[in-house]
């Protein structure tokens, strides 16, 4: 397992091999991701796949047979494989292997790739069907930021020619997930005092932000989300999923800037 450094004058940001995840984005000596303690939560930003969130009976039933699964899919316990392109740019490989193909019956292949200009770090991902048969999945970002306190802080989400709009940051509605259900919004504003992060997702149907009463928050930009209710449907015929054909790939991104 290995982590790998960009930096510029301005920022300094470490990605490790380990869940793909971002493990430090550093501006003026301050540090913006959440540090991963487990008393609170060890994840930090993972990427979620092949499923947000989770199904009602924790299984995906996929061929009329089921498959035992975890809260947000198998990507966040993986280890990737990274690879320094650039001074400013990694790029992070998940393969299937045995393990995954025991939660999720397909061949695929996952690429997050990190880039880094000026303060903003831009993720660019790609899923492709390694496989001979159509390949459903759920896809989503996760990452956890900073935040000393809920008193002073705010989150703003704007754009997209849309009034900017407030989200009230209670500790209990983030406790149980605030979500927006196809925002008209594409940038969110997390800040506290003089300091923050912008996070731009464009075309994504949900945007949640979570924070177990703990000194973070996240912000999540999802294509897909886990089950509100009970389902009984098939894995590929639930809301949002997206079906790749052999060979096919599928991209999306999001970015972070941070001030």
């Amino acid at each position: 397992m290995a982590s790998f450094v960009m930096h510029n004058p301005q920022l300094r940001v470490v990605v490790d091999e380990m869940a793909s995840e971002i493990h430090s984005i550093v501006y003026n000596d301050r540090e913006y991701m959440w540090q991963g303690d487990p008393a609170h939560w060890a994840g930090r930003n993972p990427t979620l796949f092949p499923l947000v969130g989770k199904t009602y009976d924790g299984k995906l039933h996929i061929d009329g047979k089921e498959y035992e699964i975890g809260n947000h899919g198998f990507a966040r316990h993986m280890q990737f494989k990274g690879k320094q392109l650039a001074n400013n740019v990694v790029d992070m490989s998940l393969m299937a292997n045995e393990e995954t193909l025991k939660q999720f019956p397909f061949k695929f292949l996952l690429t997050n790739t990190y880039k880094l200009e000026g303060r903003k770090l831009s993720i660019f991902s790609m899923v492709v069907n390694m496989d001979e048969k159509p390949m459903p999945f759920g896809f989503g970002y996760h990452p956890a930021f900073n935040l000393p306190s809920l008193e002073g802080a705010k989150i703003v989400c704007s754009g997209n020619e849309t009034s900017p709009t407030e989200i009230e940051l209670d500790a209990e509605k983030l406790e149980n997930t605030i979500i927006l259900d196809h925002p008209m919004f594409n940038e969110y504003e997390l800040s506290y005092e003089k300091h923050g992060v912008k996070v731009h997702a464009d075309h994504f149907p949900w945007v949640a932000f979570w924070s177990p009463k703990a000194p973070f928050v996240c912000i999540e930009p999802w294509h897909t989300h886990g089950d509100f209710t009970p389902q009984e449907v098939p894995f590929e015929k639930r809301e949002g999923i997206i079906t790749l054909e052999p060979l096919e790939a599928w991209y999306t991104g999001y970015s972070i800037t941070v001030f």
